[in-house]
């Protein structure tokens, strides 16, 4: 019986190919490890060092879907593809991508490529009917087959955000799609200069060309030009959009430049063409949210909300038609601001990614960012949350840097009904805490329902703890005593702050939280008495200060507890816990008065405190007493807590 050969074994790699699966094992650990963006760096280096190897193109392409999203790795898939033609496994993955895009001419050419290799292609060929009406342009003229494959790859790219690369690839392609992608990303390249050059002799060539007329103003605003701009917003706001592609960035334009009437009465032109309605659902759902947009900031509460309907019922669950829908229903009939502008479509994305990516040093990057104060205004009015944010940054890093003009835009937000009113308070605090507001100017701030003046605190606010200066045993009681209040056990603190007097007579803390304990127990007249005696030893004791004011404006003996407050306000160095008690009880002095006006203002800066649970807390006994004129004291509200 004769034996069966035996099979070869396969060897092992050797040499290079050993170290580029080592390599690549590595990189597959840091994705199963989630960590993508490294896997992507090191693989990038791979495939410097091997351009034709398939292992590390395909798996750049898993770990930007992963990390990226499909755009990024649309453009590996697209890479891999160009440098592989006869990969099958390249070509599969760039027509998956493609048709996932729409972009059909470029899965055209790759189904070729496929069938050269054996695979089936469903649906292609393209029948000749649809390659006709594909290569049909919106003037009636015919594109060539190169002309639309360049202009999807540059689509491609332009999805991905790679702008440099939708520059190269449609660089001479004679389409107007093609050109305005083109000018779009040398914007985002942060060529300013170079794309409003570009959108002004597009729309000379094709006065129908409103894509390039609306970013050729926006530009303008841009660059400062607040004068050029508006020039160019006079044809815009009288153009007829020839196409759902005109009529979007026609509506986004005239909204950014503040243009509200024009933007309606352009809907309403749309409203009437023969296209509105057919076409990308997406697109259509975007024109009823920007016309929502204007009725809303037209202060037409009812129009917008009809609009926003419009566009959810095109799109269910559109996302900016939900957000706007958000915005306009919490101000009820009146005028308000929905998001208009994201904050991937207003700056230059690659200014914007590399502040991202900078991290601790995003700071070095404010000074770069060549937008006007004019143009951020404009975002900060129309952007979303996101954007808004960076805009206020970006002013008050610009304001700190000696800008008298982004300091007034913030002054300006502070005045809008747009986001919170901390956030609206903030701005005017952030200028003042910097010197860059005169200490004696009015002020003034939306409060939610009107604009009203306000004054800022002039003090330095500390947040360090101050020791009891009692004896360790003394400061243990004094600690419990504390524990004992908070879980509303009042005749437990009294009887540890009682022994802490026995070996600390006139303590401070000690007699005003006992004033509390006593006060919590409906033992009021004992509380008075003591906080008497606490002013009495410890006249700079603001909390003993301030609490027995409190009951003297309950009491309705406003004069005497005016005295009480007088001159502490303007105390150069302050705890933050005599703030929170200060200030309430002004506000509430304020409310007894009939000065509410004052009251909101120095709850307002409270308000603009708030870091934890603890201000959160001072702040909601502040405001629960100052919205009564005789209000009953919340048991316990200004009990002490040790050290401060």
């Amino acid at each position: 019986m004769s034996k069966k050969s035996a099979k070869p074994k396969s060897k092992p790699a050797t040499g290079a190919s050993a170290v580029l699966s080592s390599q690549l094992k590595a990189i597959e650990r840091l994705m199963e490890r989630r960590d993508y963006s490294t896997a992507a760096r090191r693989l990038r280096a791979l495939i410097e060092a091997h351009p034709d190897q398939s292992g590390p193109r395909r798996l750049l392409v898993e770990a930007l879907e992963s990390g990226q999203g499909s755009g990024a790795a649309a453009i590996a898939a697209f890479d891999w593809a160009e440098r592989r033609p006869k990969s099958l496994p390249a070509q599969e993955m760039l027509f998956r991508y493609a048709l996932q895009f729409g972009h059909v001419m470029l899965a055209d050419r790759t189904a070729e490529r496929l069938r050269a290799l054996g695979a089936e292609t469903r649906g292609f060929p393209m029948a000749p009917a649809i390659r006709a009406d594909l290569l049909r342009q919106p003037d009636g003229s015919s594109a060539t087959a190169e002309q639309m494959l360049r202009f999807d790859i540059g689509k491609l790219h332009l999805d991905g955000h790679d702008f440099a690369g939708v520059v190269r690839w449609l660089d001479g392609v004679d389409l107007t799609p093609a050109k305005n992608n083109r000018a779009m990303s040398l914007f985002h390249l942060d060529r300013i200069e170079d794309a409003l050059a570009a959108f002004l002799a597009f729309w000379k060539e094709d006065p129908d060309n409103l894509f390039a007329l609306g970013w050729a103003a926006r530009l303008r605003l841009y660059q400062g030009d607040e004068t050029g701009a508006r020039r160019l917003t006079t044809p815009l706001a009288a153009a007829t959009a020839r196409r759902v592609e005109d009529a979007v960035p026609q509506l986004d334009a005239l909204l950014l430049l503040g243009e509200d009437n024009a933007a309606l009465s352009a809907f309403a032109r749309v409203e009437r063409s023969d296209w509105f309605g057919i076409g990308e659902p997406q697109q259509q759902a975007m024109l009823s949210h920007l016309a929502a947009c204007a009725a809303s900031r037209l202060g037409e509460a009812k129009r917008a909300r009809a609009l926003c309907k419009a566009s959810l019922e095109r799109v269910p669950n559109f996302k900016p038609a939900l957000e706007s829908r958000t915005v306009i229903d919490a101000a009820g009939d009146a005028l308000a601001y929905p998001p208009v502008f994201g904050l991937g479509q207003a700056l230059p994305l690659t200014w914007l990614n590399r502040m991202r990516d900078a991290g601790n040093d995003a700071f070095s990057h404010l000074a770069k960012v060549t937008a006007s104060n004019d143009f951020l205004d404009a975002l900060y009015v129309g952007g979303d949350d996101g954007l808004r944010g960076l805009v206020a940054f970006i002013l008050q890093y610009r304001a700190e840097q000696g800008d008298p003009g982004a300091a007034e835009r913030l002054k300006r937000f502070a005045r809008l009904p747009i986001g919170t009113k901390q956030t609206r308070f903030g701005f005017l605090r952030t200028l003042y805490d910097k010197g860059l507001l005169p200490r004696d100017e009015p002020l003034e701030m939306w409060d939610g329902e009107h604009v009203t003046q306000v004054k800022l605190i002039n003090t330095e606010i500390r947040r360090d703890l101050v020791p009891s200066h009692l004896p360790e045993d003394l400061d243990m009681l004094l600690g419990r005593s504390i524990e004992c209040f908070n879980t509303r056990d009042y005749a437990g603190a009294e009887i540890l702050l009682k022994r802490i007097l026995e070996h600390a007579p006139g303590h401070r803390v000690a007699l005003g939280n006992l004033a509390a304990a006593l006060s919590a127990q409906g033992h009021d007249q004992e509380a008075r008495e003591l906080l008497r005696d606490a002013v009495a030893r410890h006249p700079d004791y603001i909390f003993a200060r301030c609490n027995l004011a409190v009951m003297l404006i309950e009491d309705g003996d406003l004069d005497e507890a005016a005295r009480l407050l007088e001159g502490l306000y303007e105390s150069p160095s302050l705890h933050v816990q005599d703030i929170f008690v200060l200030y309430g009880a002004l506000a509430m002095l304020s409310r007894a008065r009939g000065d509410q006006a004052a009251a909101d203002a120095l709850i307002a800066n409270l308000e603009s405190l708030v870091e934890d649970e603890d201000d959160a807390r001072r702040l909601a006994l502040a405001k629960r007493l100052q919205g009564r004129v005789r209000p009953v004291a919340a048991k316990g509200g200004w009990f002490k807590r040790s050290g401060a």
